[in-house]
């Protein structure tokens, strides 16, 4: 595997900033992840050679995750899904295999994404003054994930749990999103990990 320099190595301090009696907020760079989006052209085939190949079936429902193991499969769109596990195999050769080009487009995204975890409880709160979705806990709940723009940069946010949101951006749209949400976090107070 190849050593991919974080797109965030200048400006990732570790540190507490912001309100520093209150902690609410860990800020980190998720790094180490194979990403590959799979784009189907026969839906049907895709989602049962995606569940074959990594045990984990992808859903053809509006921003649904599944997972299997430490696999993650998130809905992007009809036909779309973005598949993310930490960096141990071969993940877009495996899926490419079990895609024929008939079947679906594969491509390697490890390298085009840059992944920031916001966890803790002003999580929502900082979401919430950065894009128009709604993040209260019915409407966003821990397992889904939405497709939004934080200002004018496209990004994925996957609800990990009730208090943790990965947020994948293109790799380089990556300082400005980590300075949008570092800025957004400063009334909370934040941890940077």
């Amino acid at each position: 595997m190849l050593d991919r320099r974080s797109a965030l190595a200048e400006c990732l301090k570790h540190g507490v900033y912001g309100a520093e009696t209150v902690e609410r907020l860990v800020i980190s760079e998720i790094t180490g992840l194979a990403m590959v989006q799979v784009a189907a052209f026969d839906p049907a085939q895709a989602m049962a050679a995606i569940s074959a190949a990594i045990g984990a079936a992808a859903s053809d429902q509006h921003g649904s995750v599944a997972t299997g193991g430490n696999t993650r499969v998130l809905w992007t769109g009809p036909g779309r899904w973005l598949i993310g596990e930490p960096e141990s195999r071969d993940l877009a050769r495996l899926l490419a295999e079990s895609c024929p080009p008939a079947v679906a487009a594969v491509t390697d995204l490890s390298h085009a994404r840059t992944v920031i975890r916001l966890e803790g409880s002003a999580a929502r709160s900082v979401l919430a003054k950065l894009c128009t979705l709604d993040f209260d806990p019915p409407a966003f709940p821990a397992g889904t994930c939405a497709q939004t723009q934080l200002g004018q940069i496209g990004a994925l946010i996957d609800c990990r749990e009730a208090e943790v949101f990965d947020i994948a951006v293109y790799r380089g749209f990556a300082v400005s999103a980590w300075e949008m949400i570092t800025d957004a976090a400063l009334e909370f107070g934040y941890q940077v990990r």
